[in-house]
């Protein structure tokens, strides 16, 4: 649980986590140099519950790094996620283990959510939503995952094995580091959905995806950018797809002749794949009416 002034909902985070009906549990709370009162709540809860694991950065380092101090000393078998305004529901850790011991072949589930506002109501909204899964939401999903993000961090379990064999978190990249991170498991492990919302995630005057509109736009530039120099076995479809998506963030952040060059690569790549019809035609309409 990284933490960044957020002592406002740290209790009601902390408390989803020490109320699962499945106990046998360790909660690591990484205090990112808060400048309000969030330490003393850490230090708070933490003398209360043995299971807690308090670390605290003498300045703030971001998201990734808090996520990779917290990933150092994590001793369980498996790993799971929640930023410190979002909530788990009771039995989402007890259903999600037996999910993965009962599916041996999976080795990170996911699940739906509920989006609450600032005070912790329901918005009526689900994650799905906004951000639908693949209609194959199970299995091999690099596919899907190198072209968007579906995946709600506070909806992860995965095996350590993950971490042990993929590394940890990015921390080039701001913002969307847990979908960077998502591609580099899931090009070789398989995912498991199920659409229970098991978690609760907080939309507030102050989350990241409302107060860093253009940051979001460049790292998610900077993971296409990314996933396109790791990866020679992404298709020449695929690659369109993304020079396409790397246009449009470029696009949208005023860089139009940086954005140009981009769908004009895409086009020359789409031209003759009939599975890139759909890109080409997207890439064509940008270079035509210039639209951001």
């Amino acid at each position: 649980m990284p933490c960044f002034n957020h002592a406002t909902f740290l209790r009601d985070s902390v408390n989803g986590i020490l109320q699962q009906t499945e106990a046998d549990l360790e909660l690591i709370i990484v205090d990112d140099c808060s400048s309000d009162n969030s330490w003393d709540v850490i230090r708070s809860v933490a003398d209360s519950d043995p299971r807690i694991r308090a670390i605290r950065h003498e300045r703030n380092q971001g998201a990734s790094r808090s996520r990779n101090d917290a990933l150092q000393v994590a001793k369980g078998e498996f790993i799971g996620f929640c930023d410190a305004d979002d909530i788990w529901e009771p039995d989402k850790l007890r259903i999600q283990v037996n999910l993965l011991q009962n599916h041996p072949k999976y080795d990170l589930v996911y699940c739906d959510t509920t989006i609450i506002d600032e005070n912790g109501l329901p918005t009526n909204q689900r994650f799905s939503a906004l951000f639908p899964p693949p209609k194959l939401a199970s299995g091999w999903l690099f596919g899907e995952l190198v072209l968007r993000n579906f995946i709600n961090i506070q909806s992860v379990l995965m095996r350590n094995q993950c971490v042990q064999r993929v590394g940890h978190f990015d921390e080039r990249i701001k913002w969307v580091e847990d979908w960077s991170y998502w591609i580099r498991v899931s090009h070789d492990h398989q995912f498991l959905y199920s659409q229970e919302p098991l978690a609760r995630y907080r939309v507030h005057r102050k989350s990241t995806s409302v107060v860093q509109k253009r940051g979001y736009r460049f790292n998610r530039y900077k993971v296409f950018k990314k996933t396109l120099r790791g990866y020679a076995d992404i298709s020449r479809c695929m690659k369109a797809d993304i020079l396409y998506k790397m246009g449009v963030e470029l696009y949208a952040l005023g860089k139009i002749r940086a954005g140009r060059r981009l769908f004009l690569n895409a086009i020359r790549l789409a031209i003759g794949d009939r599975r890139a019809y759909k890109t080409l035609g997207k890439a064509l309409f940008r270079m035509i009416t210039g639209r951001a």
